[in-house]
């Protein structure tokens, strides 16, 4: 008997605090293929390698040279001409109602409010499944 096993969604998190980070991880490596920026520079190199499916963006990248809004529009300009181009994901401590409807209309196609819920943050990255 054989089972077709479905591909793991490509997952980038650009978060630049190792706790943050190490949570992310530990929450979605069984459920999808992770791969880890610290900064806007790293997570831009990842984008040139790989196709990912859903980037999980944290908006205070602390002493990097680019937030998360300026990383999401160069990831944006980078797949302006291609087929499938990535969900991206705010995941951020501002949490003021104001800031949600800021970043979706900066170009985020969600906003989610750290701590986030394991379970909620898979199901978002799953409600993107096949929207690519």
């Amino acid at each position: 008997m054989s089972y077709i096993q479905e591909k793991k969604m490509q997952v980038l998190v650009v978060e630049d605090d190792f706790i943050n980070a190490l949570i992310f991880r530990k929450f979605l490596e069984k459920n999808f293929e992770i791969t880890e920026a610290k900064n806007g520079i790293e997570a831009l190199a990842a984008v040139q390698k790989t196709h990912f499916d859903v980037i999980l963006l944290d908006i205070n990248l602390g002493e990097d040279v680019m937030d998360g809004v300026e990383v999401m529009r160069r990831i944006r300009l980078h797949y302006e001409n291609k087929k499938k181009t990535p969900k991206l994901i705010a995941v951020t401590s501002y949490a003021l109602p104001a800031e949600e409807e800021k970043f979706l209309r900066a170009g985020f196609d969600a906003y989610y409010i750290k701590p986030i819920d394991q379970q909620d943050l898979i199901n978002a990255i799953n409600s993107f499944r096949n929207q690519n």
